[in-house]
This record gives structure tokens, sequence and C-alpha cells, in this order.
């Protein structure tokens, strides 16, 4: 067997452990969200409605990305090639078609690209947990919004009481997953590697199904649901659409909530913030495999967490909850992936190949 083809069963044996990885995790909240869905008498759901719209709609975004991203490297390696012809700069300078290869997503990102679709499919399944939430509502859900306000109550205040140019806030906000699918492209480009990926993938759906679990055993509204008199500056906005979708949805009962979109089924769950678990856990991953990405994502975390109490979403807390809880799913999937079973499946592949 020649080199290329040792090579190329490396990396298909390690896409195939990959794969293995996410659905093996898949099966494990599937079950457990189904015995517990059981142990409530709620509802459970396999596929949600526009589960594969979503899907495609995630392909089609990166897809996009992608064909930019090559095209314009493609463009720039043509004008460079043309002018080193024409001796316009000197020979020092290597960049082509050819050399950027490896920087272009085509080249390395497609098998990455199925590991963030599968992603997609499993975070999405996540709108169970709201309908045993749901299940739970009236019976033994005790909101807690009344010990976060008495905490926070000064600050909320004051921050209603200044003028807030919601439709700015608006679009951040409600923004989230396509600035978080960018993310994710990103890091497939400057990753390189679908080990890298399949980090970011793991520590998401955990942040997903432990965000949704803690939600809810510590029911919080959130501000704008606790204080609605105090959130008028919402009124006409996306938000408050968005809140009253999410009113209704709670309001009709889990058997026949089942039966809406899962884009909905987040339902009435602050405490943690996901927006911030998300965009914490994806700073750290970008940060991991470039450290100069901190002084734009640093930021965008300052940025989501003021829109997510502006807007009334979440409390303050609930933002420190959710950054926390996107550290642990980092280290969770460093100490589970790297240290044993992504490692180990390299290391035994590469002595079968160079055997």
């Amino acid at each position: 067997m020649n080199l290329v083809a040792k090579s190329r069963s490396l990396t298909n044996r390690i896409n195939l452990h990959s794969v293995s990885i996410l659905i093996y995790i898949y099966v494990v909240v599937t079950l457990f969200t189904m015995a517990l869905a059981y142990y409530v008498n709620g509802p459970y759901v396999f596929i949600f409605k526009h589960t594969g719209e979503i899907v495609m709609a995630a392909l089609l975004y990166i897809g996009l990305l992608g064909i930019i991203w090559d095209g314009t490297l493609i463009i720039v390696g043509l004008i460079f090639e043309a002018w080193r012809r024409w001796g316009l700069y000197g020979e020092g300078i290597t960049m082509s078609v050819n050399s950027s290869r490896k920087v272009r997503f085509f080249t390395r990102g497609l098998f990455s690209l199925v590991l963030i679709l599968i992603t997609t499919f499993i975070i999405y399944g996540t709108g169970n947990i709201t309908l045993i939430s749901l299940s739970l509502i009236g019976s033994t859900t005790e909101w807690k919004d009344p010990i976060f306000w008495a905490i926070e109550e000064p600050v909320l205040k004051w921050i209603t009481s200044i003028p807030i140019n919601t439709g700015a806030w608006d679009m951040l906000y409600h923004s989230a997953w396509g600035i978080e699918l960018f993310a994710a492209f990103i890091l497939i480009v400057i990753g390189r590697t679908s080990r890298v990926v399949l980090n970011y993938c793991v520590s998401m759906i955990l942040l997903f199904y432990f965000g949704r679990f803690l939600g809810v055993l510590n029911p919080v509204m959130g501000p704008a649901f606790f204080k609605p008199e105090l959130f008028s500056h919402l009124n006409g906005s996306i938000t408050e659409i968005a809140m009253q979708r999410v009113a209704d949805i709670m309001a009709i009962g889990p058997e026949a909530a089942k039966d809406r979109s899962g884009m909905l089924l987040g339902g009435v769950s602050a405490m943690p913030s996901l927006h911030l678990g998300m965009v914490t856990l994806t700073t750290i991953w970008l940060a991991i495999e470039r450290r100069a990405t901190l002084f734009v994502t640093v930021p965008w975390v300052i940025l989501v967490w003021i829109s997510t109490v502006v807007l009334g979403w979440h409390y303050i807390l609930d933002g420190a909850g959710g950054v926390v809880l996107g550290v642990i799913c980092v280290w969770i999937t460093q100490w589970g992936l790297q240290s044993y079973a992504f490692d180990t499946a390299v290391l035994s592949t590469r002595n079968a190949v160079s055997s």
C-alpha cells in the first residue's frame, strides 16, 4: 500500500470513528430523554416538524460560505500567478491557485460539514426536553424568578429605564444561529481537521442537553416574562413576536406542542442561557486553534450577553450560568475525546497503517 493510499485509509477510519462517536452520543441522550418522558407521562418526538428544512438550511448556508471563500482564494491565486508571469512582484511571494488548496474549504471541509449537519439534527431533538418541561408545568414546576429578580432588580430596572435601540439588539440576538454557523465555518477552515470539528460538535451537543435538563430542574422564565410591564421597549419588536409564540406554545400543553416546529420548542427556559453557552464554547475552540480570534469573539460574547438582558430573555446570572456551562462542556469534551476515545482510534489506526 503506497503512502497516499495509507493516508486515505487513515482519514477514512478517523472519519468513521468521528461519526460513530456522534451516533453513540445521540443514542445515549435519546434513550435517557425517552425514559424521562415516559416517567413524567409526556410525549416524545423522534423527528420534529421542519427538521429537514433546518438541516438543509445549514447545509446550504455553510456550502455558500465555502463557495464564496474558495472562489475568492482561487481568484486571488490567479491574480498573483498573472502578476508573477508579468514580473510585477518578486519570486518570494508564492501565493497561487495550487498553494491556496491548503486553506480552501472544499479540499478539507466536506466531512467536517457532515459532522455539523449531524450535530444540527441532534440538537434539534432537544425540543423533547421542552415537552418534558411542559408536562411538569402546573404539577411540580415552581418558577424560580422571584429569587433571580430579587438579586438583580435594581440593575434590571435601571436598564429598562434608559433609551434602548431595540432593533439593533434584536438583530444581534436573533442572528445568533447565522453567526454561530459562520463561526463553525471559520473553525473548519482554520482547524483543517475533522478532529477539531468533532470536539466542537460534541461540546455543543452536551451544552444543549445539559442546559435543557438544567432548565427543567431549575425553571426560570426570564425577566420579560416575569415583569412584562417593565419591557415596553419591546413593543412591535421581533423579540415581542417571538416571546408571544413561545408563550402560546407553553400554554397549549405538550400533546399539542409536539406537532409544532422544534424551532420554537426552546420554551421558557432562561437558566442557563444557551445563547451565552453556545458563543462561549465556540470562542474557546476558535481560540485553541487561533488565539488571535479572541479579539473578535470576546466582544461577541459580551454583546450577546448584553442583548439577552436588554431584550428580557435572560437575567444576568443566566448568562453567567451559560458561560460556566460552556466552559464545563469544553472541558468534558477534551477529557472524554482527546485523552481517550479519539486519540485511541487515531493511534491504533496509524499503527495499522504503518505496519
